[in-house]
């Protein structure tokens, strides 16, 4: 198998996995935006003395759900599904944002949220911890990979042959 045919395969595996956790988070932000209360105090964070530091309104939690799946639409337009109708380059770069925006959770706020949290007791601390943070990292790193993988389309102008 040659070197093209691995890059493309780890794109395609790479585009897979973000859409297929971007819409299994936007369907979990739906059911709480319905009003489900399961693991909701497992998401939210608190402070050390068990207060909650926010409690989204529903529309709020909507509009997280819808942008998730922006995120998987804009990802797997990084495999050319849309090339029809929108140049590639844009989900290139859509994808880049996407990346830095989950490196920048990951990393977090410095007190609460994040690998640099300073509140590390909490129910919510600890699952940002050892499941939160870590699959905003994946997924930044999926990103990053996916938009490293996918090559820049070429202008028209550059493509033309000189006279």
């Amino acid at each position: 198998m040659n070197a093209f045919k691995i890059k493309h395969r780890i794109l395609i595996l790479a585009v897979i996995t973000n859409v297929v956790i971007f819409i299994v988070l936007s369907l979990f932000h739906l059911y709480w935006a319905a009003g489900g209360v399961r693991w909701i105090n497992d998401v939210l964070p608190t402070s050390s003395n068990g207060l909650r530091r926010m409690n989204p309104p529903t529309a709020s939690t909507i509009m997280v759900a819808i942008a998730l799946l922006i995120f998987a639409f804009v990802t797997t337009g990084n495999v050319g599904l849309y090339d029809k109708y929108v140049k590639r380059n844009y989900f290139r770069y859509g994808i880049l944002a996407i990346g830095l925006l989950f490196l920048l959770r990951a990393i977090g706020d410095f007190k609460f949220i994040g690998f640099f949290k300073t509140v590390r007791a909490t129910r919510f601390a600890l699952n940002d911890t050892n499941l939160f943070s870590p699959l905003c990292l994946f997924i930044s790193i999926l990103c990053l990979l996916i938009f490293r993988l996918n090559p820049p389309t070429p202008s028209p102008l550059s493509t033309s042959t000189a006279r």
